[in-house]
């Protein structure tokens, strides 16, 4: 069964130490509607890092009400975990097919993962033929 558009994640790799803070900054918010100083402080981020990481949770289909210059997490904290990204834990092929027997969804997107990365058709092989050369008749 395909995934339809809307339930899609977006294609995001993240470090482990941003995966982090997106985490913390859900746990965070979840608790207490809380004022942009204090998220900055609590986080010990930046401005800029801040309305990065703000642009990258809209994306992943969590959303955060912004009124009267405090910032709250709509959603539950354990729905908005469910749409964060994870950083790329660096599995093996043998991994892989392990974690893909697991029961359920997750299981079951791993499976697929790793299917369509063994059944990958491979480009094919360029020859050189065909190409145009760039010499000029003034240059050889």
């Amino acid at each position: 069964m395909k995934r339809s558009a809307r339930n899609r994640r977006p294609a995001v790799h993240i470090t482990l130490g941003r995966a982090a803070r997106l985490h913390h900054m859900v746990k965070l918010l979840s608790q207490a509607p809380t004022t942009r100083s204090a998220i900055l402080v609590a986080l010990a981020i930046g401005l800029r890092t801040f309305y990065r990481e703000l642009e990258l949770l809209q994306r992943c289909g969590v959303k955060i009400q912004q009124k009267n210059k405090l910032y709250t997490l709509i959603s539950t904290a354990a729905q908005a975990e469910g749409r964060l990204p994870f950083p790329d834990p660096q599995l093996s092929f043998a991994e892989m097919e392990e974690l893909s027997r697991s029961p359920g969804e997750a299981g079951k997107r791993l499976a697929a993962l790793l299917d369509s990365v063994i059944n990958h058709p491979l480009g094919k092989k360029k020859t050189g033929r065909g190409r145009k050369s760039t010499k000029t008749s003034e240059n050889r």
